[in-house]
């Protein structure tokens, strides 16, 4: 059987056992497969980013392994529990928000021309907490601007925890974005680029830099996550089953801390 600790600890590896459902075991019909062999063989994919068929024996076949994953993905699992624990892990009093992008096939769904890289690659958008830990995830085209990701961020955290300083790069640049949010009691501390907001008379928008330090945080996230070969290049032609993978990731990240 494929050793499971050369990409994961064992420690993390038995607490993903514990969080994710286990298949039932039908009254008729063939005997399940062992869950761990199960969990062996999709972590393969998301750490190796070996396609299905090549998965190394683990004490099941590889279409067990993508039944599975794919069912995860179906019923939505990954995404609840990567948001209950990222609940009981994070604090948000401060916050950060990057946008990294994912290259990509030119599929017809969630991928756009990046300018910036001169590829065709699916954007993720990160919100971590003041560890530096991941709070929520967004996903769109590789042409979709960074700024249009912050009001869903935002909107879906108001309603569990109230940020109190979010930090963002220059990318982010808008003086409505920062009344907006100002008027919800969240400061935005951001650097202004040469000659935005310079005004005479009245009140000028402050920066913080020992809170931005945060901010470095989101790079650290975005590297773990590039670390999952399955997700540094898209492979999935459904958009889904792409999410599936960057919450599985994030899982694993939100164990690791």
């Amino acid at each position: 059987m494929y050793e499971i600790t050369k990409f994961l600890p064992r420690e993390i590896f038995d607490d993903l056992l514990t969080i994710l459902p286990i298949p039932k075991q039908k009254r008729y019909g063939r005997k399940r497969c062992e869950f761990e062999a199960i969990l062996n063989g999709v972590l393969q994919v998301l750490v190796n980013g070996v396609s299905w068929n090549k998965v190394a024996f683990c004490g099941c076949s590889y279409g067990t392994c993508y039944r599975y994953f794919r069912e995860m993905q179906r019923r939505g699992k990954l995404k609840l529990i990567f948001e209950a624990l990222a609940g009981k892990k994070t604090n948000m009093a401060e916050a950060a928000i990057d946008t990294s992008s994912a290259s990509s096939f030119r599929f017809r769904r969630m991928t756009g021309w990046d300018g910036k890289h001169k590829k065709i690659k699916t954007k993720i958008s990160l919100l971590t907490d003041k560890k530096g830990l991941p709070v929520d995830v967004a996903f769109g085209k590789g042409s979709t601007r960074d700024l249009t990701f912050v009001p869903a961020h935002v909107q879906k955290q108001a309603r569990k925890h109230k940020m109190g300083i979010l930090n963002l790069d220059k990318g982010y640049t808008s003086c409505e974005l920062r009344r907006k949010l100002r008027n919800h009691g969240t400061y935005v501390n951001m650097k202004t680029r040469d000659g935005d907001y310079i005004r005479k008379i009245g009140p000028k928008f402050g920066f913080k830099e020992d809170k931005y330090k945060v901010r470095f945080l989101v790079e650290k996230v975005f590297a773990w996550v590039e670390n999952f070969r399955r997700i540094k290049l898209r492979r999935e032609y459904k958009p889904a089953m792409f999410k599936a993978f960057v919450y599985l990731a994030l899982i694993l990240i939100l164990l690791r801390n």
